[in-house]
């Protein structure tokens, strides 16, 4: 108690401590049990966490409140009352931020000495290491279970190319046990030469580039034969980054493969049936309800065209915002609940002006993978009908005349299509309730009834939906056709309880059917007029219709006609271009156009004819059918011939003109070098005769003889250069320019030292072109850098390179840049003309060649050059050479 008195010691020594230090002095009940703890004394590191200052003699649990929460006051009760020290760990706090701490609770005389240690951070530390060993222990369990529960193969190679691990299904696909395989190569394994030695090569190549390596095959199973299978090799790294083994996965994809293959088709159906359908249908898609597809009816009916297609539907028909038709789209696409409703009124603009029209609508979700991705629309214009009613509603009797006047019928019948009752109280056909088919014979022609029995039989027994095209016999005995559709009704069970059908008359359906039969025999009758010979074929090529032009030429009767017939008319030389021109065309889908002999079946001759083809196509796209002519050109042919010959002859004329010029060009070059060397050598003598004679004055005369001298001697080797261009043929050969530079570099060592010169250029490209020529480029061009260089600045000239694309070709874009004296922008027009000197001839040197030859060197090459430049600032030469040469000479 004296250590209580002195409380500013015992502060001191409390506060110095790492952890919380209480002391409690007990409060008692009525019955002089303690029930709670006055509070004597806080250290420093209570006080901060509690933040109350004023805790003296405030009961323990006032301070704390949560302690009631716990078993923590219970505790130091019992030490307080037994005397027995109690050590133990608890939680306290707010749900959100609980801590833990390790209590010791001490009786000191009549006070208790409480510290309180935090260990949260250890207790998560505890925690999360039993988690992560309980998590590992599963990941274990886990991985084996995967890697042999998995139907897809699991393997790991040494770098030796054998099996280190197989799971169980990759040793299912073998037949082996896992001690017959592993350890065992690819060919052990039973893999087949040319497989294992791919998948070898693939296994060096995923231990040098250390990347993965995927590909496909198809190989045998033990049990399920040859499978389709997707597979890939990764490297599995050391602790020093290098590739220790490769492990591999396998999937079976010949399913999916199988799979996609049928979905495409499906697709494709799909995409018939809509625009096949004789109701106007489209498909949205997305959840801005996109036009994914709009059949001809329903472009029709909204007086709009395939423009539309990929725009949202609400753009093209902005009035139905906010109708009662647009909120039934949006509930069917966000809710999936399907919407059926005859006679919907929709007010919008289809004629330029917002009018009313009905519709009978069915909207129905698309879904896929359980998710809705758009819906398609059925919308049927009845606007006539419910016009036509509403005005014609008043009475009974006038609604069953509307009815009854009506080529649309609609019915069911029980399960056994014996009974039948017209729905909409048609008479005139049936209402028959007795048993038996005599509604049948009322109903179908006798022509057709036959087939309709049939037909009928065969969606009773499989379930499905019967539909015919068949006539009907009116009651003033004409003859009627209608479409006739009956769709099974099934219960829970899948059996039939009865059938709903609809017939629609199609007798102008059929009557335009044949008007187009008569058109074609039109087009038949014109065709024959024409003396070109025309022809069809269907979307696979085969031939089907020729006109008679056709039957006249080769002598066939009409019901010949198709490949055969045309390839045996072909002159034998012909036979294989065409057959291969055509079936490549066909394949292609793309226009045939080709020349080819055909022999004549009244003179024996072959004619020369210009064939030309064109697909059809349908408004998917698709090619329905070949549209073809033959138009005899033997004359034009025979024309073309002579000039060619004409040609020739002309060709071989300039020819001989070429090598006459460059004759002369050598033997001019010969004599006009005669007279230089002579004033050269005679000039030399006359200044070793004189020699000490001469003044200052005539010493510079001589000097400018030389000089003069030795340019016309360039001159003249300038002229020849650039003679022979044109003349010389080189052969092309693979070029590394990287190589050109340095050997140019060597041959200017003297100039570049001289002008302490420097060549910059790095990863130039590797091109097809001659070799010689492009070694006189890039020298003209470095030469030239290095003699228009600036005085007293050293010549640095930067070579740098780049690769673009041009119409599919691979195309070289070399820079030349210099920092010497440069240009004018406006000489850039000049500087590769023949003979063009852009600088004083005293002070720079040259013939004025230089660069005509560069220009000349690189469209020989199929290229170009450029140049630009800033007086004082340098020069810039652009140079662009294709990296293949079409030809090999050049």
């Amino acid at each position: 108690m004296e250590l209580i008195n002195n409380l500013d010691l015992f502060q001191t020594v409390f506060n110095s401590a790492p952890n919380g230090i209480a002391v409690l002095k007990s409060l008692y009940d009525n019955k002089g049990k303690t029930e709670d703890f006055s509070i004597l004394l806080f250290n420093t590191y209570i006080i901060n966490w509690i933040d109350d200052k004023e805790y003296k003699e405030k009961p323990f649990s006032k301070v704390f409140t949560k302690i009631k929460e716990t078993n923590i006051l219970e505790q130091f009760i019992e030490t307080a009352e037994t005397g027995v020290t109690s050590n133990f760990e608890q939680w306290y706090g707010e749900e959100t931020n609980k801590q833990c701490f390790r209590f010791t609770a001490v009786k000191q005389d009549d006070v208790l000495v409480v510290t309180m240690e935090d260990i949260t951070e250890k207790k998560h530390a505890e925690t999360a290491l039993n988690t992560a060993l309980l998590d590992a222990e599963k990941q274990k369990r886990l991985y084996n279970s995967i890697l042999n529960g998995t139907p897809d193969l699991v393997y790991v190679f040494s770098l030796d190319y054998k099996f280190t691990y197989a799971n169980k299904a990759l040793l299912t696909m073998w037949g082996k046990s896992a001690e017959d395989a592993i350890g065992r190569g690819l060919i052990e394994n039973g893999y087949e030469d040319w497989h294992a030695e791919m998948h070898e090569q693939e296994i060096d190549t995923v231990v040098t580039t250390k990347k993965p390596v995927r590909g496909t095959v198809s190989f045998p199973h033990a049990e399920l034969g040859r499978r389709i299978y997707d597979y890939i090799f990764v490297p599995v790294f050391n602790e020093n980054g290098e590739v220790e083994l490769v492990a591999g996965t396998t999937r079976d994809i010949t399913e999916s493969k199988q799979a996609e293959e049928k979905l495409q088709q499906s697709e494709n159906r799909f995409r018939k049936m809509i625009h096949q359908t004789p109701a106007p249908t489209l498909v949205l898609k997305g959840d801005d309800l996109i036009i994914e597809q709009i059949n001809s009816h329903m472009l029709q009916m909204i007086g709009r065209g395939e423009e539309i297609i990929g725009m949202r539907l609400i753009d093209v028909l902005p009035e139905l915002e906010g109708q009662y038709v647009w909120e039934q789209v949006l509930k069917v696409y966000n809710e999936g609940i399907p919407f059926d409703q005859s006679e919907v009124l929709v007010p919008h603009n289809r004629t330029g002006e917002l009018k009313d029209y009905y519709y009978n609508l069915a909207y129905r979700p698309l879904i896929e993978d359980g998710e809705i991705t758009g819906m398609i629309q059925v919308a049927v214009e009845v606007t006539q009908q419910v016009v036509a009613r509403q005005k014609m509603g008043e009475s009974e009797s006038r609604f069953r005349a509307l009815i009854n006047a009506s080529s649309d019928l609609v019915y069911r019948m029980d399960a056994d299509w014996m009974i039948m009752q017209d729905l909409e109280g048609d008479g005139r056909l049936v209402n028959q309730r007795e048993r038996g088919v005599n509604w049948l014979d009322k109903f179908i022609h006798a022509s057709d009834l036959q087939m309709a029995v049939h037909l009928i039989s065969k969606s009773i027994v499989e379930k499905s939906i019967f539909e015919m095209e068949h006539r009907v016999i009116n009651k003033d005995d004409s003859i009627s056709w209608v479409f006739s559709r009956v769709v099974p009704i099934l219960d829970d069970q899948e059996k039939i309880i009865e059938w709903f059908g609809a017939s629609s008359d199609i007798t102008s359906q059929k009557e335009l059917q044949n008007v187009i039969a008569e058109s074609g025999e039109r087009f038949r009758q014109l065709a024959d007029l024409v003396p070109q010979i025309i022809w069809t074929a269907n979307s696979e090529g085969f031939v089907d219709y020729y006109n008679s032009r056709w039957y006249e030429y080769t002598g066939y009767i009409e019901d010949e006609f198709g490949d055969p017939s045309w390839i045996s008319k072909l002159h034998p030389d012909d036979v294989y271009l065409v057959s291969k021109t055509w079936y490549e065309s066909v394949h292609a889908g793309v226009p045939y156009q080709t020349e080819f002999r055909l022999k004549n079946a009244n003179t024996g001759e072959y004619r020369w004819f210009l064939s030309k083809a064109l697909p059809i196509r349908d408004k998917e796209g698709i090619i329905i059918n070949w549209f073809g002519t033959c138009t005899d050109i033997h004359e034009q042919k025979s024309i073309t011939e002579k000039l060619e010959i004409l040609v020739k002859d002309r060709t071989k004329e300039l020819q001989r003109s070429n090598d006459d010029l460059q004759q002369f060009a050598h033997v001019a070059s010969h004599d006009l070098k005669e007279p230089v060397r002579k004033i050269k050598t005679f000039l030399s003598r006359l200044e070793d005769h004189i020699a000490g004679q001469l003044d200052e004055s005539s010493s510079k005369y001589i000097e400018r003889i030389h000089v003069a001298a030795d340019r016309m001697f360039n001159m003249i080797d300038g002229v020849l250069a650039y003679s022979k261009m044109n003349a010389d043929s080189q052969k092309t050969t693979i070029v590394d320019l990287n190589e050109v530079i340095k050997n140019i570099e060597t041959d200017l060592e003297i100039a570049l030292q001289n002008t302490n010169g420097t060549i910059y250029f790095e990863e130039l490209p590797v091109i097809e072109g001659a070799s010689v020529l492009l070694y006189q480029l890039f020298y003209n061009l470095i030469n030239n850098s290095i003699k228009f260089a600036k005085e007293d600045t050293p010549p640095e000239i930067s070579i740098t390179a780049t690769e673009q694309i041009e119409e599919g070709n691979r195309i070289a874009v070399i820079t030349v840049e210099d920092n010497g004296i440069g240009f004018d922008l406006d000489q850039t027009g000049r500087i590769f003309e023949t003979f063009t000197r852009l600088n004083s001839k005293d002070r720079y040197e040259g013939t004025g060649l230089g660069l005509s030859l560069c220009k000349k060197i690189a469209e020989r090459h199929g290229g170009s050059i450029k140049a630009t430049g800033i007086a004082n600032k340098g020069a810039i030469f652009i140079i662009t050479l294709p990296f293949e040469q079409k030809v090999k000479d050049i």
